[in-house]
């Protein structure tokens, strides 16, 4: 059972982060059977870099830029012939174009309707008709857990502290900040296993 300042030491949350997410972490980590130093350790080092060190819990898409539109969608914004100027400022209507509303939330960032629809198949909630209720600390918490053990199965590769394969379960093939999600791991693993 993870307490409020070994989630302090491993993630380097604040105190008032950690005590908002430790009791439903917990829980999650339990019901989810994220047990063992290995696998509380690479489960901690993903959830730093998806939620910022437990500091957010939806995708940020306030892009103030066309060009960075571009760069970050360019499948939409090169290719896809849409006007990122339309864009600019536009979370919502970025949100709906690229992800039809289901974008990132939660502290795992659960991302597309799929994924809304079999966390709450999981979790006995409708996050599809409901998705802003994962960004409450227990709905983000709990999915997150679910997300990393169930859905993308990452349970055995953390046990054998493969972060290179949870972080393409859990990211996707561009494992972006693969260096940082290694390092986070590290430093969760050393405290965990004191």
């Amino acid at each position: 059972m993870i307490d409020t300042q070994t989630l302090i030491d491993c993630t380097g949350a604040s105190r008032d982060n950690a005590e908002r997410y430790v009791l439903h972490l917990a829980d999650g980590m339990n019901r989810f059977r994220i047990h063992s130093d290995s696998a509380v350790a690479a489960f901690l080092g993903q959830l730093v870099i998806e939620s910022d060190t437990l500091e957010k819990v939806e995708e940020g898409l306030n892009y103030k830029t066309p060009a960075r539109l571009r760069e970050i969608f360019p499948s939409l914004f090169v290719q896809g012939g849409y006007r990122a100027e339309d864009y600019v400022r536009n979370p919502q209507g970025l949100s709906m174009l690229r992800y039809k509303g289901f974008h990132g939330r939660g502290l795992i960032q659960l991302t597309w309707e799929d994924a809304y629809i079999a966390a709450g198949q999981a979790l006995g909630v409708n996050y599809r008709a409901n998705p802003e209720l994962l960004l409450q600390p227990q709905h983000a918490a709990m999915s997150a857990c679910w997300f990393f053990a169930d859905f993308k199965d990452c349970l055995p590769a953390a046990e054998r502290g493969d972060v290179y394969d949870i972080t393409g379960r859990v990211n996707g093939p561009k494992r972006l900040k693969l260096a940082e999600r290694k390092t986070a791991t590290a430093r969760a693993y050393k405290v965990l296993s004191k």
